[in-house]
């Protein structure tokens, strides 16, 4: 009897934990952008956009990318070396939430680092052919990224869902005559593919419509 007792109390322990972490509502992120330009010791070199159903959190942040996207130059052959990381937030533009708006400049802020990752790297052409040069290597964002949202007895937690993986991709401007390659921009661009399952149940879904269709065609023939 004290066994199953001990059972019982180690399972509500277990099941407790469960629903606290599940009363945190979690929103996915279907896309995630950034677009980045040339630092020019600011720090607010990053606009970034978080996009979801019912969901759209916007804002400035930076990067402290003083080895290659303020005005370092960087010969043909050379191997720059990007990279996004830890981004801090300096403002907040919109915070759209499950549906619920919240104020910008008060009522949203994040608790997890806000950041990504890229996952490779490119060469400059050692022979340029024209004035500008775009690469695209792998990255992903840090995911979930937790916050709170709202003040007062509306303030509650939250998690962001974000996409599994993206791509980072930065254009270059050649100068012919110093021979040398410059920062132009750069945009991270991550978006959640459909799962196979979720495929398999849309297909399996809209199949059904179509037979319901067709057997009514069929009934008022």
């Amino acid at each position: 009897m004290k066994r199953f007792l001990w059972g019982i109390a180690v399972l509500l322990t277990v099941v407790g934990q469960w629903a606290y972490a599940d009363s945190i509502p979690t929103f996915s992120i279907t896309q995630a952008t950034l677009f980045v330009g040339i630092n020019d010791g600011t720090g607010d070199n990053i606009f970034f956009e978080l996009t979801g159903p019912g969901t759209n959190i916007s804002g400035d942040t930076g990067i402290p990318c003083f080895d290659w996207c303020d005005f370092n130059n960087f010969s043909p052959g050379d191997v720059p070396p990007i990279g996004i990381g830890q981004m801090s937030i300096s403002l907040f533009h919109s915070a759209i939430i499950g549906g619920t708006i919240y104020q910008p400049d008060g009522e949203i802020a994040f608790t997890s680092l806000f950041s990504a990752n890229v996952l490779g790297s490119f060469i400059f052409p050692a022979n340029p052919n024209s004035s500008s040069f775009t690469a695209c290597v792998p990255a992903s964002m840090t995911s979930p990224l937790s916050g709170f949202a709202g003040s007062g007895p509306t303030f509650t937690p939250f998690q962001l869902k974000m996409p599994a993986g993206g791509s980072f991709c930065t254009t270059w401007n050649f100068d012919a005559v110093s021979t040398q390659y410059q920062f132009s921009q750069g945009k991270f661009v991550a978006t959640t593919v459909p799962e196979p399952g979720t495929l398999g149940f849309m297909v399996a879904g809209l199949a059904s419509i179509v037979g319901v269709i067709r057997k009514n065609r069929w009934r008022n023939c």
